[in-house]
């Protein structure tokens, strides 16, 4: 039997909310900065995932590495530089059109989702041993901030930082990320109160998604820039997918 209109219009939309922008549109963009988020926003992404790391003194940006040396003109562990010395790095990398794009501090991130309405991901990625720290300045900078009335996850592969997100920030939803579905999954996701399993896309088999939804959890998926790949992990149920190609996943999903 064919789909009404309005079956069809809704299973599109179901499948373009799976789209969450990772590291903003960083296919086309320095990921983790400004100009990514304001790109995602632009392809019509309405989430994205971002990265939170902490400065010498405490201040979080958006960054990836433990180091500067891969997206940035400087060099060594960002956690050993003070936020005035990161405000005067160039975080364009290859990106010429970007020239002089600066790592951007949370708070400015937050900012720019907010004002326009875009739902977050952000993903606690301390470097090792400041896993508290960490979380204790990504909690800071959103609580008290983010509206209640816009998606936001707090995700990490620390068990330390969710725990800490936890404990000063009970209400915010956390998710935890693996790779591969851990044999004791659900003990894990209980010890955190956790809402969500992030999981790397190609370690994700149809039987697993099944349980994880039917236990209640959210289920999301890291890189997949291949539509079709997409289409497939949205037919498994799960409830998001990070890619680097926002546009490209959008413009494809929306074809039924």
């Amino acid at each position: 039997m064919a789909q009404s209109g309005r079956t069809r219009s809704a299973n599109v939309e179901r499948k373009l909310s799976c789209v969450v922008a990772h590291r903003g549109a960083s296919a086309n963009a320095p990921e983790n900065t400004l100009g990514a988020l304001q790109l995602a926003i632009d392809h019509g992404a309405k989430s994205v995932e971002v990265d939170a790391m902490i400065s010498s003194d405490g201040v979080a940006y958006l960054h990836h590495d433990d180091t500067l040396n891969r997206c940035t003109s400087g060099s060594g562990y960002l956690c050993a530089a003070a936020a005035s010395e990161l405000d005067e790095l160039d975080a364009s990398g290859r990106h010429t059109t970007f020239a002089g794009e600066p790592i951007p501090r949370l708070d400015r991130a937050i900012a720019l989702l907010v004002n326009n309405g875009i739902g977050l991901n952000l993903e606690i990625k301390p470097t090792p041993g400041l896993e508290t720290e960490t979380a204790t300045a990504a909690v800071n900078a959103l609580r008290g901030v983010w509206p209640h009335t816009l998606p936001l996850v707090l995700s990490s592969f620390s068990k330390e930082a969710l725990y800490t997100a936890k404990q000063l920030w009970p209400e915010a939803p956390r998710g935890l990320i693996t790779c591969a579905l851990p044999v004791n999954w659900q003990d894990e996701l209980n010890a955190l109160a956790c809402t969500n399993l992030h999981m790397a896309a190609p370690l994700v088999a149809p039987e697993s998604a099944q349980q994880i939804k039917s236990e209640g959890y959210g289920l999301y998926c890291y890189t997949v820039n291949d539509v079709e790949q997409a289409q497939q992990l949205i037919g498994m149920g799960v409830d998001g997918i990070f890619t680097d190609r926002p546009k490209a996943l959008l413009e494809g999903l929306s074809q039924e």
